[in-house]
């Protein structure tokens, strides 16, 4: 489901999607690639919405790329390999941040994302 929201990197757009591999979990994790902020994914019982707004966030999840991005997004980036590789890294509470990514390595509803064809 998309919804209209202000704009930013993510475009006129606000996205919302359900993960239910997520349910139980809520929170906030900011979404960076190379330090600048992309956005925020809210977390609420496992409803996901990737929104642009400046409150602040249970974790930071810093990406190498905007590719990197859109495969943590998907679920397609293992979060220890990809720690290891310097290809990711977080600040905060990174048990939240573990749990958020590998619910969305469980079932990601992020196959397309906001990011989708934009240089990487």
């Amino acid at each position: 489901m998309e919804n209209q929201s202000r704009g930013s990197e993510l475009g006129e757009r606000s996205w919302e999607a359900e993960a239910p591999a997520l349910e139980g979990i809520s929170g906030r994790m900011r979404l960076q690639v190379g330090g600048k902020s992309m956005g925020v994914l809210a977390i609420e019982d496992g409803h996901l919405s990737l929104t642009d707004d400046d409150k602040p966030a249970d974790v930071t999840v810093n990406c190498a790329t905007r590719g990197d991005l859109v495969k943590l997004l998907r679920g397609e980036l293992n979060p220890v390999v990809a720690s290891l590789r310097g290809i990711i890294r977080h600040r905060g509470d990174s048990a939240f941040g573990a749990r958020v990514i590998l619910g969305l390595r469980a079932g990601s509803p992020f196959v397309h994302t906001p990011f989708d064809g934009k240089d990487t």
